[in-house]
């Protein structure tokens, strides 16, 4: 199967228009309806946060208002020292004082003061009130023992002067004696009107105290569900995070009030909408299915027939039919195609043809070249006859002269590209000595090579050309010049400085050589030649580099990796 589709460009080109057609849109459709989803979600939950952010400091800061009265009341010894006062004046002094305390929290809540015994003594509600309660439990006994906070309870809600919920701290004089008790009562009424005037619905609204009953939340069902949820979590063992979803609402605690607020989420995409959303991504893309087989079909019928034309001039031309040509009749790329094989063909042919008259011309160039070797090797030998001539008749000069300019012909004339360093640093003492011949001692020459690196193998002729620029340049004027080389070798790089006394190099040389810009060294054509051989064997990081020492003089530095083979 595998085999039969690689054969078949028709089944090749339908895969790749219904990969380029169809996976994009199922993939755009599929993230499409993703973003939108997430999009809504996120607007949603941002609504949410906001709404429970706006619930949670309209509640608690009313609760803290409500603590705070509280507290004041318990400060305040005038109404702590008299609750249990029968002096009808002190009484009605002691609850001025009490109304003062409480007059600019009475929209949100009533306030009743008891004494130790659960009689109630003071309020500042209207109607049939609890005048009596327990001491043994509720919220009495839960503010007891809790001496000096502020605690909260669940209360039954509803209609009338039931509360919803209820805050009470008792109160203790100065000596440390509990004196009664401060009874706050939040009715559904004003519940209502605290959330009224932070601009927030009750809709979807739970509360519940520490014991997972419902404060507030009307009889709607998920209401109860929440307070559910949670106890059934406790009862798993499971440790209750600071917010979690589930069942369709948002459960988090309500500040430290001990209170947890539950805000019931609606369904944003119901699965009717999401199973549309994909059912009409499928359509289209079955409808493109449809479109990409019959675009495939009529285009490959329009390739097949030139294609299989072109491959089979190809499988003649490979043959060696150099005369095959195909007939263009169209104008398309295709077209272009046949036409730029029959130039390649001819340009074939004609390669062919001028390949065999170079072979030709190039076994001719052997031979002469084969008979023009003897011509180094005669002069070679022609100048050590004149060495033995001119020690037989003791001119130690010419024969110095003879054997230095034997021993650079030979180096020269070597088919070896490369020598070692101590053959190359022979040539250039070499090379010298005849020029101390010819200058008559002129200029001295030293050269230091370390014993170590003496079998190290660079390209030959590279020093020469650097210390014959150095005397015909530097040394012109000089009747007592100095060149040294010195060859050293620092981390595998093999250094080999040449260095003279002489003028100095111009600054425009020396930046045309750094440069490595040939055009412009006319004359110095032997430090570009030396660089580009240095380049081509090691990379461009190795090479010549020349600079002018503070002493004066010229310092030319050729650097290449230090090696034995």
């Amino acid at each position: 199967m595998s085999g039969c589709f690689k054969r078949s460009f028709q089944r090749r080109q339908l895969v790749c228009f219904l990969a380029v057609a169809l996976l994009p849109l199922l993939i755009t459709s599929l993230f499409l309806t993703q973003i939108v989803r997430a999009k809504v979600e996120s607007d949603y939950e941002k609504e949410i946060a906001g709404r429970a952010e706006r619930t949670d400091a309209a509640v608690s800061a009313i609760l803290d208002k409500l603590a705070l009265a509280a507290q004041k009341i318990c400060d305040n010894e005038t109404i702590v020292s008299t609750i249990d006062e029968t002096d009808p004046w002190v009484r009605n002094q002691s609850y001025a004082q009490f109304y003062s305390e409480t007059i600019s929290l009475r929209a949100y809540a009533c306030f009743d003061l008891y004494n130790m015994e659960g009689e109630r003594v003071y309020s500042t509600g209207s109607g049939s009130h609890d005048e009596r309660l327990p001491l043994y439990w509720g919220i009495l006994r839960a503010a007891d023992n809790d001496l000096g906070r502020f605690v909260l309870m669940r209360g039954e809600g509803g209609g009338g002067d039931s509360a919803l919920l209820y805050g009470a701290r008792c109160l203790v004089d100065t000596e440390g004696i509990k004196r009664g008790f401060i009874v706050i009562g939040v009715s559904d009424e004003n519940f209502h009107e605290i959330l009224k005037e932070e601009g927030l619905g009750t809709e979807g609204l739970v509360l519940l105290d520490s014991h997972w009953q419902v404060v507030y939340g009307g009889e709607a069902p998920e209401a109860a569900n929440a307070g559910t949820l949670l106890r059934e979590r406790l009862l798993r063992g499971e440790r209750l995070p600071q917010k979690w979803k589930s069942g369709g609402m948002d459960i988090s605690p309500l500040g430290d009030t001990g209170l947890y607020k539950a805000l019931l989420r609606s369904e944003i995409f119901s699965t009717d909408v999401v199973r549309t959303m994909y059912t009409v991504s499928l359509i289209m893309a079955g409808f493109c299915f449809l479109l990409c087989i019959f675009v495939a079909q009529r285009l490959s019928s329009s390739l097949t027939s030139p294609i299989k034309r072109i491959n089979s001039a190809m499988h003649r031309l490979q043959e060696g039919e150099l005369d095959t040509r195909i007939p263009v009749d169209r104008q398309d790329e295709l077209g272009e195609m046949s036409e730029n094989f029959n130039i390649m063909a001819t340009r074939l042919e004609k390669y062919v043809e001028g390949q065999v008259r170079a072979q030709q011309e190039l076994d001719a160039s052997h031979i002469a070249m084969m008979q023009a070797q003897m011509n180094p090797h005669f002069l070679y030998n022609t100048l050590d006859t004149m060495k033995w001539l001119a020690k037989a008749n003791h001119v130690p000069e010419i024969a110095t002269m003879s054997a230095g300019l034997a021993g650079i012909l030979r180096t020269s004339i070597s088919s070896a590209q490369f020598i070692r360093l101590k053959e190359e640093m022979q040539l250039v003492a070499n090379y010298a000595q005849i020029q101390k011949i010819r200058y008559s001692d002129r200029f001295r020459f030293e050269m230091t090579l370390p014993e170590s690196l003496e079998e190290c193998i660079v390209p030959k002729l590279i020093v020469q050309p650097i210390v014959e620029n150095a005397l015909l340049h530097g040394l012109e004027d000089s009747e007592d010049g100095l060149i040294s080389v010195t060859v050293s070798e620092t981390d595998g790089i093999l250094s080999i400085e040449t260095l003279d006394n002489g003028c100095g190099i111009p600054e425009e040389i020396m930046e045309c050589i750094n440069s490595r810009d040939r055009e412009r060294l006319s004359g110095h054509i032997g430090f570009y030649n030396v660089d580009t051989i240095i380049r081509l064997h090691y990379g461009e990081r190795y090479g010549l580099h020349v600079s002018r020492p503070s002493e004066g003089g010229t310092l030319a530095r050729i650097t290449l990796p230090a090696r034995w083979e």
